[in-house]
């Protein structure tokens, strides 16, 4: 573009002097030479000044053009530009100094032809400009094609590089031999220290550990043995007195017995004998008081009618007829007594001496329950409270052999011969040392069924340590472990797994125990010191891994993973389905569907190719 404007200059300036050299002949002829050439030199200069412009920028934007390009474009063309620039520049000197030599001596021009050269000049920087433009197009479409190739990611080499999984564990050392030393008295609960072994201190087995004060539970003692005595003399009397209040009972229930059976057989003789016969009686001697007047009546009759026929009446037949009026009046009287005497036994007596027969028979049978439920539930009750007499008395003499045994505990010794460690070992942690410490001395107190001290052989020891639940699945039994001690972490110790708790604890961990060989471990390693703990859940020596960033998941089915293989055949990269293996920090196992040798790269996501585009 650059040697292009050069030509057209060098065009126009001839031009412009072919101009002048018909002004100067004209200059001869006219009347005003010296307005002529002024008015010449400054169309001349109008007519090169857009062509001149043109030129300056046209060098402004191959100078930058020139910056823009990279190392690797071709350098004849690079020299060809150097060469031509100094020649243009020559050129151009020369050219304004004809302009000025022969704007000095140029007359004025027509109109017709100023107008006619300044629209030449006016088309000919448009063409320029046109090819300036397709140069520049091309430059640019060069640069973004060499962008776009240096953007694209480097791609990446698959190679068996191995894969270790390791798992970090917060671990303590717990002996494997180890001896509680429990208080678990059955009894007593008043322990007073005397004196007391201290936290750390070597024993052997034997050796006194802790010694209790012994007054109170002596005084304890002389009292249960005297309440034994009394208890003792309580339960032979009642078993004494029982078969006599067994043989009351017994002879109460025979009394109210014979009393039921007396009544019954009354009531019975009453109903079937004694009130038919009184009922009878009664009748007779009503019917007799009956019969008695009716005879009365009729001697009285027979006696009236023979004195009516004599007509004289003697004092003997007087009295005989006064005897025997006297005789029916009391007969009337006697039935009339008879018939009250009738009524009143048939409807009052007699149904009142069977209601009081009635009532009595009630009573006696409910005499005769009472006593029954008295002679055996109360002879019942009477064993019952005998025997619980005898229970008593039994549990009174094992509660003072207890306390007789309890007794034996105020001294304790050690079981076996180790180190002393004051409470509990609970998951490796010895949480009551401190309480413990406070209590373990004279005059201290401790509570009844308590581990005290644990006897501890420091040799062999084991670590307890957890695991998450996400972890869970990659351990098993028999996995190797590399330990190292709080107190030291450059010593390494060996170690593998040895249990696993099928259930998790209560902060949702599993518990973990590992074997760790201590042949070469130091002597000041002992049990309740921490250390960290390295266990390999996973090792593959020849395992092909890639970046996981590189991996990519399927839009339709998240299942299916996939990575972009480089084909040495095709320029863009084919999709290729993988299947993963374990993960370790940034890179992830390949299983199948690569092979090692093989160059993916990474897939560019469309948000990215929009903005690459975009710039």
């Amino acid at each position: 573009m650059y040697r292009i404007s050069v030509c057209t200059l060098s065009w126009l300036a001839l031009a412009g002097l072919g101009l002048l050299l018909f002004d100067a002949t004209a200059r001869a002829e006219s009347p005003a030479p010296l307005l002529s050439a002024a008015n010449s030199e400054s169309q001349l200069r109008r007519a090169l000044l857009p062509e001149t412009r043109l030129l300056d920028e046209s060098k402004d934007e191959d100078l930058q053009k020139v910056e823009k390009q990279p190392a690797e474009s071709d350098d004849d063309e690079a020299e060809a530009e150097k060469s031509d620039q100094p020649d243009s520049a020559d050129e151009d000197e020369e050219e304004n100094k004809e302009a000025e030599s022969s704007a000095s001596e140029a007359d004025n021009d027509s109109d017709s032809e100023e107008e006619a050269d300044a629209k030449k000049s006016e088309e000919e920087p448009d063409t320029e400009k046109k090819a300036s433009k397709k140069s520049s197009q091309d430059d640019s479409s060069k640069a973004k094609k060499k962008k776009e190739e240096e953007k694209k990611p480097e791609p990446h080499k698959v190679e068996r590089n191995g894969l270790k999984i390791e798992v970090d564990l917060d671990g303590v050392f717990v002996a494997s031999d180890t001896t509680e030393v429990a208080l678990r008295p059955k009894v007593w609960t008043q322990f007073k220290v005397v004196e007391a072994v201290e936290h750390g201190d070597h024993v052997k087995k034997g050796d006194v550990l802790v010694r209790f004060d012994e007054e109170k539970i002596e005084e304890r003692l002389a009292d249960e043995s005297l309440d034994q005595r009394l208890s003792e003399l309580s339960l032979m009397q009642e078993e004494e007195q029982f078969p006599r209040v067994e043989r009351a009972l017994e002879l109460s229930y025979d009394q109210a017995k014979r009393a039921l059976e007396k009544l019954e057989e009354d009531i019975a003789y009453f109903k079937e004998t004694e009130r038919p016969q009184r009922e009878l009686i009664a009748q007779y001697y009503y019917e007799s008081a009956e019969e008695e007047l009716a005879s009365q009546l009729e001697e009285l009759e027979q006696l009236e009618k023979m004195y009516e026929a004599d007509d004289l009446m003697e004092e003997t037949e007087e009295i005989v007829l006064r005897r025997q009026r006297f005789q029916v009046e009391t007969a009337e009287l006697i039935l009339g007594l008879e018939e009250s005497r009738r009524a009143y036994s048939l409807e009052v007596m007699l149904p009142r001496r069977e209601e009081s027969f009635d009532n009595a028979l009630e009573k006696e049978k409910l005499d005769f329950e009472q006593v029954q439920s008295a002679k055996s539930l109360g002879l019942t009750r009477e064993r019952y409270a005998l025997e619980k007499k005898r229970q008593s008395r039994v549990r009174s003499v094992e509660k003072h052999a207890k306390l007789v045994g309890d007794r034996a505990l105020m001294e304790i010794r050690a079981p076996s011969s180790g180190v002393v460690y004051y409470g509990q070992c609970i998951n490796g942690k010895w949480s009551q040392i401190g309480s413990l410490k406070s209590k373990l001395r004279p005059f201290g107190t401790v509570s009844a069924n308590s581990v005290l001290m644990t006897i501890v052989n420091q040799r062999p020891l084991t670590i307890l340590s957890s695991i998450a639940e996400k972890e869970f699945a990659d351990f098993s039994v028999g996995l190797p472990a590399t330990i190292a001690p709080a107190a030291d972490d450059e010593l390494k110790l060996s170690g593998k797994v040895s249990e696993i708790a099928t259930v998790p604890g209560a902060d949702k961990k599993f518990a973990v125990e590992l074997d760790v060989s201590t042949s070469d471990a130091p002597d000041w390693l002992v049990a309740g010191m921490t250390c960290k703990t390295k266990v390999t859940t996973y090792e593959n020596e020849e395992a092909i891994t890639i970046p996981s960033d590189m991996v990519e998941t399927d839009e339709e089915n998240e299942k299916i993973k996939y990575v972009m293989l480089v084909d040495p055949e095709d320029d863009e990269p084919v999709r290729r389905k993988v299947k993963l293996g374990r993960s370790k920090d940034k890179d992830v196992e390949i299983l199948k569907g690569l092979e090692e040798g093989d160059q993916i790269v990474k897939q560019e996501k469309e948000e990215d190719k929009e903005k690459s585009s975009k710039k």
